[in-house]
């Protein structure tokens, strides 16, 4: 889709649009795209090189113009800011892609896959390097390289999800190593049914790993792998292929519009309404202040 049609399908120039002015998301927003198209993974490159397939399964996908990037799950709203940062912006954008494509449906056997990652890291023999991580991680560590924007954004929240923590202890009780980027305890674990989110830990790691692949942030990537084990990168390689797939057979299939249809009667409830109204319906997911049980919920193997 050429950068003059999505302008023409996205961009809103007049001020008296009730969904408001987004040049500057549009420009930012068409940045991204490029920079998707030139992702060293194929499966994202062409993602973003087809993006046009995005409008036959969600009509109403709207671009908002706001100072923070998110993605709204209900009415395929995507925010980006005109100075976003690709790696926020790449995290928003892979929650769409995993919403409109598969309705971020969660693999079978996911459950497996994160304590399988969780056993991985804690097993034996990697349990001193992965103590020795989250201490640099967590900036309480002397090692003398910089953390990167992708260490301290997507993998650090991917270590979030896998233990349903924004933190864990390492050795002494006041060694607590709080994790740059994370989700609350709440988020990812729900207490009531006593067992984790798994369709939050699954949106959350596709999001994250979507945003390195589309970043070309290899190391990073690597570094996962090394911590958690071949097959938590190949559930989400898996899941990438899968939604690459779907849009290469959507390409080729002709959409008649329904004016009935549910989706288009939710494009008229997106169209029509100010961008302050469409936030209001569904509250966004943000990250919990840290509080002081996360000593309490810190896994007992860590410590020893």
């Amino acid at each position: 889709m050429k950068d003059e049609e999505i302008r023409k399908k996205y961009q809103r120039d007049d001020e008296n649009d009730l969904r408001g002015t987004n040049v500057g998301a549009m420009d930012r927003f068409i940045e991204m795209l490029h920079l998707h198209e030139r992702s060293t993974d194929s499966h994202i490159s062409s993602i973003a090189e087809n993006f046009e397939q995005i409008d036959k399964v969600a009509p109403n996908f709207t671009i908002f113009q706001g100072d923070e990037c998110f993605f709204m799950h209900n009415f395929n709203v995507y925010q980006i800011s005109e100075n976003a940062n690709m790696l926020v912006a790449s995290h928003e954008f892979g929650h769409g892609v995993l919403s409109i494509v598969n309705n971020t449906i969660v693999p079978e056997d996911y459950g497996n896959v994160i304590e399988k990652a969780k056993q991985h890291a804690i097993s034996p023999e990697n349990k001193e390097k992965f103590k020795e991580y989250i201490q640099y991680i967590s900036g309480k560590t002397d090692r003398k390289e910089e953390r990167t924007e992708a260490e301290k954004g997507p993998v650090s929240d991917i270590i979030s999800s896998i233990f349903q923590l924004q933190g864990l202890r390492i050795g002494t009780s006041d060694n607590i190593c709080i994790f740059p980027s994370s989700h609350s305890r709440e988020y990812y674990y729900d207490e009531e049914k006593n067992q984790p989110n798994f369709e939050n830990i699954f949106d959350e790691d596709f999001a994250n790993y979507y945003s390195l692949k589309a970043n070309n942030c290899t190391q990073e990537i690597e570094t996962i792998r090394s911590l958690f084990g071949d097959e938590f990168i190949s559930a989400l390689n898996s899941e990438l292929e899968k939604i690459y797939e779907r849009l290469v057979a959507i390409k080729k299939i002709k959409f008649y519009r329904d004016l009935n249809h549910p989706m288009e009667q939710i494009k008229g409830i997106v169209i029509s309404s100010r961008q302050s109204e469409i936030q209001g319906i569904n509250s966004l997911e943000k990250v919990a202040e840290t509080d002081d049980r996360i000593i309490k919920e810190t896994e007992d193997e860590i410590s020893e």
